[in-house]
């Protein structure tokens, strides 16, 4: 299967590798959650922002974190199942990255890097569904979806994540900083959204 030859470098890379793959992707879709978070009023955005970054901060080895709290906390403003809509399912996704980004922290799993992947890939799916013809059948949506400009951005991205990090021997916090703020893009998601400050 495609997605399974494009991701096989996962395979070859250390725990802590696979771990900033999936925080860097699940950068891509946390505006997601914050816009939703802003739209509601929860203001439980900034509990979700430091389990995130928490995780870099290990990672470049600047501050410890303590994955079972974080993970409470995430577990912990998920919100109502019952919300159905777009916003709600594309901020629920960020909130599952982040909580299988802080399992590979504990324990660097391919699944979890793979499945965060999936989930950014899957926001650009429900996004470009909810602008096509309804006259499109089931082949050209799946076709149109594959080559569409968002989705072979968001592609190029994976796989320059794992060249970059691929390339770095050893977690260097500069490198780690860059492939940060690469994955933040500014504060606008792999979809165009963004929240104002």
């Amino acid at each position: 299967m495609y997605y399974d030859d494009l991701y096989a470098p996962l395979g070859d890379m250390e725990e802590w590798q696979v771990t900033a793959f999936a925080a860097a992707v699940t950068e891509r879709i946390f505006p997601h959650f914050a816009l939703y978070d802003q739209l509601l009023e929860n203001q439980n955005v900034g509990v979700a922002r430091t389990a995130l970054d928490k995780i870099w901060d290990k990672l470049a080895a600047r501050g410890s974190c303590n994955t079972e709290t974080q993970m409470a906390k995430i577990e912990g403003i998920v919100h109502d199942e019952e919300d159905a809509s777009f916003g709600a399912s594309l901020a629920f996704d960020s909130l599952v990255a982040i909580m299988a980004t802080i399992h590979c922290l504990e324990s660097a799993s391919i699944a979890d890097a793979s499945g965060v992947a999936h989930l950014a890939r899957e926001a650009i799916a429900k996004y470009l569904e909810m602008h096509v013809d309804d006259t499109m059948d089931d082949d050209e949506l799946v076709r149109h979806i594959a080559t569409h400009e968002l989705m072979e951005q968001e592609l190029a991205f994976h796989v320059e994540l794992m060249e970059r990090l691929m390339a770095m021997p050893t977690p260097k916090a500069t490198e780690l900083d860059a492939i940060k703020a690469l994955g933040q893009a500014n504060g606008v998601s792999n979809i165009g959204i963004s929240v104002d400050k």
